[in-house]
């Protein structure tokens, strides 16, 4: 809680074949309160996911808002067994409801199972009752709730759910809008409700006066540039603060260019104690950023924390004008630091603050010998990042981003860490479409994936030839493993060899299969909403067979090493599948590595073990002489 009396905790306890959950409430380390909710039986388990989930406290320290999954009414077969033994359980309950116990309802998408029907609920530790807030329309689901100022109810992202759910992760899109919902259940729109809106972050400032959220058009590319709005509480005036033009800062007596703004996670702490500038993080041409936002005057602060466009330096959290930060680089892995904001007579002096290390400085073994170089190799624009060991002609891994609405950025990554040590260098493009490069950037591949982007990847990478005349490979997840599967079988010579991670390869079988089919319509450049069945679509049909990889398949030479996760709800491992035996059918070498695991395989095992095939399947394919030199 906010005076750091109380903290709750949701616990979850194995019996039998049935998982508990409780709710804890703790203060002075001593267990004070402790419902067990799966015997009150009020709603299904709690979220703890980072798209609903919600746990807060309210101002007066009395009660709890979280989401829940709604309670499902019991079912069972319409002719059941009775038991002999105790006649009085088959006695009639009205609550059981026959020959519904094989409904299916949709839920959430990848990363999300299971999450069908998420409702607002209030636990009041004074008088001990759980109570589900009423009167959210049927065809919201809400998600990331927070207290308005008063206690007196919560403001909340309704997410729509008409016609039909689309995956969550990843993806920020979907229609939605700000709602405000009191504790006696009337229900308030916020945002906008002239457009179809896409909503996130929605945030208050100190006194509870503004409340700020980011805000797109619904539908299209699944990332893109966003909005910072300001919502007047007292007047209910909305504010454009940031709109999607770029913008020239001044910084130090020189020029900067500002891409926008974007889906980079706003703290629940993110304003200064003027309660008019908030602070916040967002991708900036091939990094990660930090800048101070006056919600009046609508100026834009860069914060001098690095060198323009290298590092990345994000936003943990804000208390009295001090700021908590995470700083990394592809050559340094991540370190806290306190950064004290500076007040003058009139506003703060954003360019003199004062940076304090909290936790101690890391480097990687021989971090002198490697480099990070960011190139403006693309458009005129910093596309490129080559992180690699100086001076060496060592083999180089062109590598992708997913999205393809993400970016590369200078930030610490385990996995590329581990190439780098063992002797490989990386290239990052961000290419057409990527994030970070403003909204025309962005929306420029729509209707042109499987071409633009490849172009770019290849062109980036042609265009230095201290990059092109190495030995080359592939590796790529998701739609970056629909760009390495295009690039072997367009440019077949090139590369040596190529893995891809839950790849997207035939666009049409993804479409029938996903839980993301607005994606592949998208980005093939037409209206989703428009499209009923391919069936019905033959021009959409020939688009999307031009845009797969598949296409290309007869051509491709390269060995070729496939991740896939059992799980995955995002790019299901059939596609993965039916490339490996199109492969096989063209006598190209391949290899399957099938894992129990979601689309990213983020787990540590599938981790460390995709890991090291990766590693060794490009060591096989290189020359010897690089094999002796990595052994």
């Amino acid at each position: 809680s906010k005076s750091n009396k109380y903290f709750c905790v949701v616990r979850e306890v194995e019996s039998g074949k049935e998982i508990k959950q409780y709710l804890e409430v703790w203060a002075d380390c001593s267990l004070v309160k402790n419902y067990d909710l799966s015997a009150l039986d009020v709603h299904g388990k709690i979220y703890a996911d980072g798209e609903f989930g919600t746990l807060e406290w309210s101002p007066d320290e009395t009660k709890i808002v979280y989401i829940a999954e709604k309670k499902v009414q019991k079912s069972e077969p319409f002719y059941k067994q009775k038991s002999k033994a105790s006649p009085q359980k088959d006695s009639v309950n009205n609550d059981i409801v026959p020959g519904k116990e094989y409904d299916w309802s949709q839920d959430w998408g990848e990363q999300l199972v299971g999450k069908i029907t998420p409702i607002l609920v209030v636990c009041d530790i004074k008088t001990d009752s759980i109570d589900v807030l009423p009167n959210i329309p049927n065809d919201v689901n809400p998600a990331t709730a927070t207290w308005i100022p008063d206690g007196k109810g919560v403001v909340a992202i309704g997410h729509s759910i008409t016609p039909q759910k689309l995956g969550l992760t990843y993806c920020n899109n979907s229609p939605s809008h700000v709602f405000s919902l009191t504790l006696n259940g009337q229900y308030d729109v916020l945002s906008s409700s002239s457009e179809q809106l896409c909503v996130r972050y929605p945030r208050f400032n100190l006194n509870g006066t503004k409340l700020a959220w980011l805000e797109r058009l619904g539908g299209g590319p699944h990332s893109s540039c966003f909005k910072l709005i300001s919502y007047d509480w007292s007047t209910k005036e909305i504010t454009t603060v940031v709109d999607f033009d770029n913008k020239i800062l001044h910084v130090n007596n020189e020029q900067l260019p500002f891409y926008g703004l974007y889906d980079q996670p706003i703290p629940k702490n993110c304003w200064l104690n003027d309660d008019k500038t908030i602070v916040l993080s967002t991708p900036q041409g091939g990094s990660i950023h930090t800048f101070a936002i006056d919600t009046e005057s609508k100026d834009i602060h860069y914060l001098p924390i690095t060198k323009p466009f290298h590092e990345c330096v994000s936003l943990l959290d804000v208390c009295n004008d001090v700021l908590v930060c995470h700083k990394s680089s592809l050559n340094k892995p991540g370190q806290l630091f306190a950064i004290k904001v500076p007040s003058m007579s009139e506003g703060y002096d954003f360019t003199n603050i004062t940076i304090h290390e909290i936790s101690p400085s890391r480097s990687l073994p021989n971090s002198n010998d490697f480099v990070v170089e960011h190139g403006y190799t693309l458009y005129n624009k910093p596309t490129t990042i080559f992180y690699g060991p100086k001076n060496s002609n060592c083999p180089l891994i062109v590598w992708p981003h997913g999205g393809p609405h993400l970016s590369s950025s200078d930030s610490f990554r385990a996995d590329i860490a581990f190439f780098v040590q063992i002797g490989f260098a990386v290239l990052f493009v961000n290419f057409r479409g990527s994030t970070g490069l403003g909204k025309d950037y962005v929306e420029s591949l729509i209707g042109n994936i499987g071409d633009a982007d490849v172009k770019d990847v290849y062109n980036a990478l042609q265009s230095n030839p201290s990059w092109f005349n190495r030995e080359l490979v592939l590796f790529g997840g998701s739609h970056g493993g629909f760009l390495v599967t295009h690039l072997s079988g367009q440019y077949p010579s090139v590369f040596k060899a190529v893995c891809a991670l839950n790849p997207v390869t035939d666009l049409i079988t993804m479409f029938g299969t996903t839980d993301v089919p607005d994606w592949i319509i998208t980005e093939a450049g037409y209206n989703f909403s428009e499209v009923d069945s391919l069936a019905n679509s033959k021009d959409i049909l020939m688009k999307l067979t031009d845009c797969s990889p598949c296409k290309n398949v007869h051509k491709v030479q390269a060995p070729t090493l496939l991740l896939l996760g059992e799980k995955d709800r995002r790019v299901l491992p059939c596609l993965g599948l039916t490339y490996y035996h199109l492969l096989k059918k063209h006598g190209v070498t391949t290899r399957v590595l099938m894992y129990n695991d979601y689309h990213p395989l983020s787990t540590v095992a599938a981790d460390m073990d995709s890991l090291i095939n990766a590693a060794l399947w490009f060591i096989k394919y290189l020359n010897s002489d690089f094999e002796k030199s990595i052994n």
